[in-house]
């Protein structure tokens, strides 16, 4: 398993996203296509906890971590933003203009079409998602 990765929601720290995960993958074995469908969902994951639970360029840290696991790779999000659970989330209906009132919900169905399984778990006022990833 590669060092988590501790970043707070400034810019600057959220663009160590990427090479971060580039280099834990590689280190799990992970594949080139799969690498891309990772990078969408760990963006959709972080920036969702950045924007809408944390808030951008705040002090507070979101944690992220990779593990191997048989088949498949596991990649982890912590932070102690609100409580909420992504998987128990409606999905909300593609708005067919931005600009449409209830627009969004794009960063949920990404995360539902890339990852295997998605698994949500808050304790002690931190918020634990885990994305996994069919190998």
């Amino acid at each position: 398993m590669a060092h988590p990765l501790a970043i707070t929601t400034a810019p600057a720290d959220l663009a160590r996203l990427y090479p971060w995960l580039d280099e834990a993958a590689a280190a799990a074995g992970v594949t080139e296509p799969l690498l891309g469908r990772m990078h969408v969902a760990a963006e959709e994951a972080v920036m969702n906890v950045a924007m809408h639970g944390i808030g951008l360029d705040r002090g507070d840290v979101i944690t992220v971590s990779l593990r191997r696991e048989d088949a498949a790779v596991a990649l982890v999000v912590e932070d102690s933003g609100p409580a909420f659970d992504p998987v128990a989330a409606s999905a909300v209906a593609q708005a067919v203009r931005l600009e449409a009132p209830g627009a969004g919900g794009a960063g949920l169905r990404l995360l539902r079409h890339y990852c295997k399984e998605m698994a949500y778990h808050r304790e002690a006022g931190i918020n634990r998602l885990v994305l996994r990833f069919a190998l």
